[in-house]
């Protein structure tokens, strides 16, 4: 079933003989458990990760895996992993992994991803570690059984789903919405309050990005599903994207993005909004919330500053516009 849920498993088997020291850091911090922020130990004692973990799982089957953790080695990982689909939002971050001989890409260098794979056999799991790496993604599974009793009465719509559940190592990815991606950094920050209260916006967070996953897949609802778009158009898309990542900490003005693009400004924005769902101004807007986001927290910045790189004169206008993306305000996301 789940991929994150054993490899954390894994790993903490070798996590009890620092289990005194590990009790006295959680009390510490107060902070349960299944929050808390440490790093996993290697078998001989060395830290492999280190940061935060959630894990919970839900009375509907449904099991959750956060993180926002820094790979502190150079390490592959072998691990058994039980049947299920698995979905996965990936915020930051990049990885490689194996099953039964398959390799998967998971993650994008500048914006968050969303993938979807179904294990439908006991199978082996295989992941490689980068020193230095951070890795910030929530992945959950639901069981097989769970999703074909959910689809017996969705004969009309459920057949491609119904196809795709049925083999094994299938894969599909989307770009998800900007909801969707809110909902997994509220998922790796579930703040504070009583912990069944916690699990259970939890729990209907993942059930939401199932449904847009679902949903992407089967080319229904909003979710940016990229069968839709013609291949011409999305190349161009790509090209304007792509233009703007690379100049983002510059001025940006619509009429220089068209002319080294080749293109008229009108043009340029309706192809931009077709494939990506937001206007060129939205997606520069967010691209630097990003940035300013990975510096506080790679380099520790002060909100202010993060405010004067993202483009904001005003730190509350910074502020309101950061918890609208991300689900939880800047001094939040430095704790």
């Amino acid at each position: 079933m789940v991929l994150a849920d054993r490899e954390a498993r894994n790993m903490r088997t070798h996590e009890a003989d620092e289990g005194d020291d590990a009790g006295k850091r959680n009390g510490d911090r107060g902070q349960d458990a299944d929050t808390e922020q440490h790093p996993f130990p290697e078998p001989s004692g060395g830290e492999v990760i280190r940061g935060k973990l959630y894990q919970f799982d839900g009375h509907s089957g449904l099991r959750v895996h956060a993180t926002d953790a820094m790979e502190l080695h150079d390490l592959t990982t072998r691990v058994d992993i039980d049947p299920g689909l698995t979905v996965g939002i990936f915020l930051q971050g990049e990885l490689r992994v194996g099953i039964d001989g398959a390799e998967f890409g998971l993650g994008h260098p500048v914006h968050p991803t969303g993938h979807m794979w179904v294990v439908n056999r006991p199978s082996t799991l295989e992941r490689r570690s980068n020193k230095g790496r951070h890795i910030r993604k929530v992945l959950f599974s639901v069981p097989l059984e769970w999703l074909a009793a959910a689809m017996e009465a969705e004969t009309a719509t459920a057949g491609s789903l119904e196809q795709f559940l049925a083999t094994h190592l299938a894969a599909f990815s989307w770009r998800p919405s900007r909801r969707a991606v809110a909902l997994a950094e509220q998922i790796i920050n579930p703040g504070d309050g009583p912990k069944v209260l916690r699990n259970m916006a939890v729990e209907s967070r993942a059930i939401d990005i199932l449904g847009e996953a679902l949903s992407a897949f089967m080319g229904i609802g909003t979710a940016d599903n990229s069968r839709a778009r013609s291949m011409r158009q999305a190349s161009r898309a790509e090209r304007i994207r792509d233009h703007i990542l690379t100049n983002v900490d510059d001025e940006l003005r619509l009429d220089t993005i068209a002319r080294e693009i080749g293109m008229s400004v009108g043009s340029m924005q309706r192809a931009f909004k077709s494939a990506f769902g937001t206007t060129i101004a939205e997606f520069t807007r967010e691209a630097r919330l990003y940035r300013a986001r990975d510096a506080m927290d790679s380099e520790g910045i002060s909100v202010s500053e993060a405010a004067y790189r993202a483009g904001y004169s005003s730190p509350a206008n910074f502020s309101t516009a950061f918890k609208k993306l991300f689900g939880l305000t800047p001094s939040q996301a430095r704790k």
